[in-house]
């Protein structure tokens, strides 16, 4: 299949967005990714935060819940529709790319930027670190998640652990598999692009699945507790 040919994100995503929120009850994001992602994030009471990559808003509810002014973003008219039923007009959302100018903000305008499970879709990440650190202000914080370039590389068994290829995931979605790209890529493709940007690394965490995940899925557990499966990184804009 030639690059003109191959699935888009956009297009895979207009398919799964209608099914995409059942997604949040999976073990994998439910009792692993994002109860470590949102372990991250400091406290949001009164504090601007931006949702990077929102998707149908999930981590916007739940910056929304703790009292932040949310402002949330994504690059998919399909998901965004879906955040709009989810949050009302409790935050702001704009249609947009996060390797873009992002319009909307100016320069130092947020407290904080969170992205969930986005950047994998991007295949040089300097581009969406820059347009963070454009956005924050001095000493804000990022908090994102990623699959984890290890289990990546072995699960793609890929050739070259150092390059950042595109490749392709199947998901299911109504009985139907649809073809997702992304770009998997080395652990130094995470870091340098980050403190090139103007960040510092403040922690990285390389999360377990918690115990309630075995209830539902004790096999795949027994391997997730001892493999990388996610790496959970919060780093802030230098002073």
């Amino acid at each position: 299949m030639s690059p003109e040919e191959s699935p888009s994100v956009g297009d895979a995503y207009d398919r799964l967005a209608e099914t995409y929120e059942t997604q949040e009850a999976d073990p994998y994001c439910a009792d692993f990714e994002f109860p470590a992602t949102t372990d991250l994030i400091p406290d949001v009471a009164g504090k601007r935060v931006l949702d990077a990559g929102c998707g149908h808003g999930r981590y916007a509810e739940w910056l929304l819940e703790r009292g932040a002014d949310v402002v949330a973003v994504d690059e998919n008219a399909e998901m965004l529709d879906r955040a709009r039923r989810r949050l009302g007009d409790r935050a702001a959302l704009h249609r947009g790319d996060i390797t873009e100018p992002l319009e909307f903000a100016d320069d130092g305008e947020f407290d904080g930027v969170v992205c969930g499970l986005s950047l994998h879709y991007v295949e040089d990440w300097r581009e969406a670190f820059a347009e963070f650190a454009r956005v924050l202000r001095p000493g804000g914080f990022l908090v994102f998640s990623a699959q984890h370039p290890v289990d990546e590389y072995v699960a793609f068994d890929a050739e070259d652990y150092f390059a950042v290829e595109r490749e392709t995931m199947t998901w299911s979605a109504d009985g139907e598999d649809i073809d997702v790209p992304f770009y998997r890529r080395p652990f130094s493709e995470v870091v340098n692009p980050l403190l090139e940007t103007g960040f510092r690394l403040d922690e990285l965490v390389e999360p377990k699945p918690r115990e309630s995940f075995a209830e539902q899925k004790p096999e795949s557990y027994e391997k997730r507790v001892t493999y990388p499966t996610f790496l959970c990184v919060r780093a802030s804009k230098s002073e």
